[in-house]
């Protein structure tokens, strides 16, 4: 049985390369919010190094993390022929309480970030596109450890509470993660 290439390019699809326009919004997306998210880890970055904390060197580091992966996204569709979207972004928040405070919104902003990549996959199962859903895949593996780490680091501050002894030495091994 020969396949008829032309039939099956005539799809749903929006370019010969056989990624859905639903599939090139979702990573569209992808790529605004992990723009965001190193914007956010930035503001978070910038915050802990105004206010003395060595977990600076941390969240810059999950910045740059961030947007290594908005840069795989546009990578993806770039080598599929399709044009990007290079988004705007909000102003984000860069004004915290506390380490702890920083490390809370980190840990619900990755919760956030799962589920988009979870939304990311499904709709790529869905649509039979199993490249999309293997890179989708590859980042919501990345989620666990990104989840993992952060709940690590929201854990131990909890033990800390107010100890002020203890604060700084979880800042210092923030530090030496980086």
């Amino acid at each position: 049985m020969a396949l008829d290439v032309k039939k099956m390019l005539s799809g749903n699809n929006s370019s010969p390369n056989c990624i859905k326009d639903s599939e090139i919004k979702l990573i569209n997306y992808r790529i605004e919010q992990e723009e965001l998210s190193s914007r956010i880890y930035r503001g978070m970055y910038v915050w802990l190094e105004m206010n003395g904390y060595k977990a600076a060197k941390l969240w810059k580091k999950y910045s740059d993390e961030e947007q290594s992966h908005a840069d795989a996204f546009y990578s993806y569709l770039l080598d599929l022929n399709v044009m990007p979207d290079v988004p705007a972004l909000p102003k984000v928040e860069n004004s915290f309480s506390s380490l702890m405070d920083v490390a809370q919104k980190s840990l619900q902003h990755e919760i956030l970030v799962t589920n988009q990549i979870e939304a990311l996959s499904n709709t790529a199962m869905k649509n039979g596109d199993t490249k999309t859903m293997a890179m989708a895949q590859k980042y919501l593996l990345e989620q666990v450890e990104e989840l993992s780490k952060t709940q690590y680091w929201v854990d131990r501050l909890k033990l800390a509470s107010d100890n002020t002894a203890a604060i700084l030495e979880i800042d210092e091994e923030m530090s030496d993660a980086a």
